[in-house]
């Protein structure tokens, strides 16, 4: 009965300790976290932020028409021909003026055959 009342005592008075220390190592965690993102920025690696920001979205990637990469949706530029067919995806507006001056001799070509 005397260990289970010293046992008790002890686990009170930790919780008594790490009631009044809580703040102090709350802090100490926010300074050692914002120590260790600003080794990363030094670095030239990602902070955690961005680590957590890009592992919670789930985008759905498409692939360029031009140069065939994979990108995300919001990243992408979208060219909709219409409402039937479906939409083509760019990379970028450089990737879309590429491919509209390849298509341009094949149009020309078309209307010389005429």
């Amino acid at each position: 009965m005397k260990i289970f009342l010293i046992l008790i005592t002890l686990a009170l008075f930790g919780a008594f300790i790490y009631w009044r220390l809580r703040p102090y190592i709350v802090t100490a965690r926010r300074v050692l976290g914002f120590m260790r993102d600003l080794r990363r920025v030094n670095r030239g690696e990602p902070t955690s932020e961005t680590v957590r920001r890009s592992n919670t979205e789930n985008e759905r990637l498409v692939r360029c028409q031009s140069c065939e990469i994979w990108i995300p949706t919001t990243r992408a530029v979208v060219l909709n021909r219409s409402r039937r067919a479906a939409s083509s995806y760019y990379c970028s507006h450089v990737c879309l003026e590429r491919a509209a001056e390849a298509n341009q001799p094949a149009r020309q070509r078309r209307r010389e055959g005429r």
